[in-house]
């Protein structure tokens, strides 16, 4: 039972990964995002900030997995941590299933004009 204690616990900590990951990536989005609207000349829309805030926000926590799907194989073979690396693939490939098919569930409104997401 201790081995499928350790899988089970890698299988978390490969979630816990792209999660903490993501949030990185989203902090420095945001040193980004507040650099080019200090040193812009147009004048500061809150709501408009907002909307670019939280599209990076779901933009890193779409494209994070997709990148580790890449960057697991090679940690996985270049630390020989297989079981950690191989985990982390395996849920890299879980979330961009599960982003694919909110993607295809989600797709843009054609009757639209202004690109609203509609079910």
């Amino acid at each position: 039972m201790d081995w499928l204690s350790e899988a089970f616990s890698a299988f978390l900590r490969g979630f816990a990964m792209i999660f903490l990951t993501s949030l990185v990536l989203w902090m420095a989005g945001l040193l980004f995002l507040l650099f080019r609207e200090l040193f812009s000349s147009i004048n500061f829309v809150l709501k408009a900030y907002l909307q670019r805030v939280w599209r990076m926000l779901i933009l890193c926590f779409e494209y994070t997995p997709y990148g580790f799907v890449l960057v697991g194989p090679i940690l996985l073979f270049i630390t020989k941590e297989y079981l950690v690396y191989s985990f982390l693939t395996i849920d890299a490939v879980i979330l961009t299933i599960l982003f694919f098919m909110l993607r295809k569930r989600l797709k843009p409104n054609s009757s639209s004009s202004d690109g609203r997401w509609s079910r």
